[in-house]
C-alpha cells in the first residue's frame, strides 16, 4: 500500500507530508482547494509525463518522493533483485525531481534509475482511475484485456500456453515465408549461379597463384638485363679469347711468377695465390654459366604468365574481390547452388512443419477460447449483478465473441484467436449493443466501478486512486457506490477524490484538502479529519449553512454512523 507521500513545490503546494493507512482514503475539500494537484503529484511519481508547469512559481525545482510497502507484490522484488536494488523492510522508495532546466531525475531505493523502469514498478503498484480511464472501456480492442484480467492460475497458463505456440508458429512462419521468396527466385538465381560456377571452373584459379605468377612476370620483365650482365660477366671471366679472359691473364701471370719462385719465398706465396685466384675465378665463370642456362628469357612462357595475369585481374574486377577470396567465392556459390537444387525438398518439410505449428497453435488457441467464454458467461453474470447493486437494474452485459468477415483469415496472436467487445441493454426491452454506442458518462463511470468490484477479490495491484468516480451519480446511488468502493478496500488500499457526502463517510480515513493566502502566496495544505472533523466535513459536502448548522451536523452524524454499521454489519474492514 501507499504508505505516505511528501510533495515539494508543486502547483500550490509548498511543502505536504501525508501518511497513509489501509482500507478506504478520501480526500475531500473546496473546488480549487487542491485535489487535482495531489493526483498529479501521484501520477507524476508514478512515472506519468514530467509537466514542468507543475513547479510552483518562483521556484527551479520540484519533487516527489512515495513510500509503498511491497510485502505483498513479490515481482516488485524481483524487478528490484535484477537491477541489484533491494527496498528496506519491504518498504519501497519512489523519488521524481523535475526542474526548469530539463534536467529530470527518477529514483528507485535511492538509486537513479530510467523513466521506465520506474514506470514497471508503478504500473504493478497503483491503479489510478479517473475519466480517461472510464472512457478506455469505450475501446472495444481493450475489452478482451479487461475479460482476461478476471482469469484464475489455470486461464493464465491457457494464455501462455497459446503464447508459446504462437511464438513457435511465429518462427516457423517466417522460415517458411523466407523459403517460399527464395524460391520464387531461384531459376533466376540457378542461372546467374550457374555462369558464375562456370566461368570460376575453367579458371582454376589457386590459393597464392596470382603472386607466384607477380614474382615470375617481375622477373621476365628483367629477363634481357640479367642475360646481357651475366654474358658479359661470363665472357669477361671464363669464355673469352686468350688474350682477354680474365683466366687466361691469370693463368699467364701465374706461369711468369712460378719461373722465379724458387729464388724468393715471396714470390713462391704470390704464385700461391694466384693459383687460387684462378681456381676462384674458374668456379664463377662455370656458376655464371649454369645462371645464363637456366635464365634463358622464354618468350611463350612470359606471353602464357601475362595472359594468366590478364584473366585474373578481369575477374578480380568482375567480382569485386582478390583472386585469393575468389577461391573460396567459389566453393560457397557452389555450396548454394546444391542448396537451390534441393529448394524443392527443403520447402516440403518447412511447408510441413508451418501447416504442424499451426495446428499446435490452434488446438492452444481453441482450448483458450473455451476457457475464455466460461469466463465471459461468469464475468456477465457478475457485471449484471454488481450493475443491478448500482441502481443499473434489469441491464443486460455480454462478452461478445466477434467473428471476423468469411473472407477474411483469422490472423494467429499472442493472445488466441478471440475479438471480444463488451455488449450493453441498459433498458428492458431494448436489444444488446456495443458499449461504445450505448453507455452515459455516469454508466461508464458505474461500468468501470462494477468491473473493479468483481475483480477486487483476485486484482492484484494493491492500491487503486478513484478520480471522479461520483460523476453523474447522486442520491441512493451515491450510496451503492460509497458501499462498493469500501469493498474493494477490504482487499485493496482506495484513495478516493469526492464531492459525495456518502462516500466520504464510508471512508477509514478522510483528509481535507484547503486552500488559504499568506503573504500573497496560495498555499495548499492537506490535514486527517479527527471524528469531530469529519462531521463538519460530511456537513459542509451535504451543503448545510450556518442556519442549518445543528439539524446538518444531527444528518452528517447519522450518515457517518450508517456507514460504520454497514461496514460493520458486511465486515468489509481491510485485510
Amino acid at each position: 500500500m501507499l504508505v505516505s507521500m511528501t510533495v515539494r513545490n508543486i502547483a500550490l503546494i509548498e511543502s505536504l507530508h501525508i501518511e497513509f493507512t489501509k482500507g478506504m482514503q478520501v480526500l475531500s475539500g473546496e473546488t480549487g482547494a487542491g485535489k487535482s494537484i495531489l493526483l498529479d503529484s501521484i501520477s507524476l511519481v508514478l512515472g506519468e509525463r514530467a509537466d514542468r508547469g507543475l513547479i510552483r512559481s518562483g521556484c527551479e525545482r520540484a519533487s516527489v518522493e512515495a513510500l509503498i510497502d511491497i510485502s505483498n507484490v513479490p515481482k516488485v522484488a524481483q524487478l528490484l533483485a535484477e537491477q541489484e536494488l533491494e527496498a528496506e523492510g519491504n518498504l519501497l522508495s519512489l523519488q521524481r525531481e523535475i526542474t526548469t532546466n530539463e534536467r529530470n531525475l527518477c529514483r528507485v531505493c535511492g538509486t537513479i534509475v530510467p523513466l521506465t523502469f520506474l514506470r514497471s514498478i508503478s504500473e504493478l503498484l497503483v491503479d489510478i482511475h479517473g475519466q480517461h480511464e472510464h472512457q478506455s472501456l469505450l475501446d472495444s480492442k481493450k475489452h478482451m484485456g479487461y475479460l482476461d484480467s478476471f482469469g484464475d492460475e489455470a486461464f493464465i497458463e491457457h494464455k501462455q500456453r497459446t503464447a508459446a505456440a504462437y511464438r513457435i508458429w511465429k518462427e516457423s512462419s517466417s522460415k517458411f515465408a523466407a523459403l517460399r521468396k527464395e524460391n520464387t527466385l531461384r531459376a533466376e538465381r540457378t542461372e546467374y549461379l550457374t555462369s558464375r560456377v562456370k566461368e570460376l571452373d575453367a579458371a582454376q584459379l589457386a590459393i597464392g597463384e596470382a603472386e607466384q605468377l607477380n614474382a615470375e612476370r617481375e622477373r621476365f620483365a628483367s629477363a634481357e638485363k640479367i642475360d646481357s650482365s651475366v654474358r658479359s660477366a661470363y665472357v669477361e671471366t671464363y669464355s673469352g679469347s686468350r688474350e682477354q679472359s680474365a683466366m687466361n691473364k691469370l693463368r699467364t701471370a701465374s706461369d711468369a711468377m712460378r719461373s722465379v719462385e724458387h729464388l724468393d719465398p715471396r714470390f713462391a706465396a704470390l704464385t700461391s695465390r694466384l693459383d687460387a685466384a684462378y681456381y676462384e675465378l674458374e668456379e664463377i665463370g662455370l656458376e655464371l654459366r649454369d645462371i645464363l642456362e637456366q635464365e634463358s628469357f622464354d618468350p611463350d612462357r612470359n606471353e602464357q604468365v601475362m595472359d594468366r595475369l590478364d584473366l585474373i585481374r578481369r575477374l578480380e574486377r568482375r567480382y569485386g574481390m582478390t583472386a585469393d577470396e575468389l577461391v573460396n567465392h567459389h566453393e560457397e556459390i557452389k555450396d548454394e547452388l546444391n542448396r537451390l537444387g534441393s529448394m524443392e525438398d527443403r520447402l516440403r518439410r518447412a511447408e510441413g512443419d508451418y501447416k504442424q505449428k499451426l495446428q499446435q497453435y490452434r488446438q492452444e488457441a481453441a482450448a483458450l477460447t473455451s476457457a475464455r467464454e466460461s469466463l465471459a458467461r461468469q464475468l456477465e453474470t457478475t457485471m449484471e449483478q454488481q450493475l443491478a447493486e448500482l441502481g443499473m437494474h434489469n441491464t443486460r452485459f455480454a462478452c461478445v465473441f466477434e467473428q471476423p468477415a468469411p473472407e477474411q483469415k483469422k490472423i494467429p496472436t499472442p493472445d488466441g484467436d478471440d475479438h471480444v467487445v463488451f455488449y450493453i441493454a441498459p433498458n428492458p426491452g431494448e436489444p444488446l449493443k456495443p458499449l461504445d454506442k450505448t453507455a452515459s458518462g455516469g454508466e461508464l463511470s458505474r461500468l468501470m466501478l462494477a468491473m473493479k468490484a468483481a475483480g477486487a477479490a483476485h486484482e492484484g495491484i494493491p492500491c487503486m486512486i478513484f478520480d471522479e468516480i461520483d460523476t453523474g451519480i447522486s442520491g441512493h446511488i451515491a450510496q451503492v457506490v460509497a458501499e462498493k468502493m469500501a469493498s474493494i478496500a477490504r482487499y485493496h488500499q482506495v484513495l478516493c477524490v469526492t464531492h459525495l457526502a456518502q462516500i466520504a463517510a464510508m471512508a477509514d480515513d478522510q483528509f481535507l484538502v484547503q486552500k488559504s493566502v499568506v503573504d500573497d502566496r496560495t498555499f495548499t495544505t492537506v490535514a486527517r479529519l479527527s471524528k469531530d472533523e469529519r462531521i463538519q466535513e460530511v456537513a459542509r459536502l451535504i451543503g448545510v449553512s450556518n442556519e442549518q448548522q445543528e439539524s446538518g451536523y444531527a444528518h452528517a452524524r447519522a450518515i457517518l454512523n450508517a456507514a460504520w454499521d454497514w461496514k460493520r454489519k458486511m465486515n468489509v474492514q481491510p485485510v
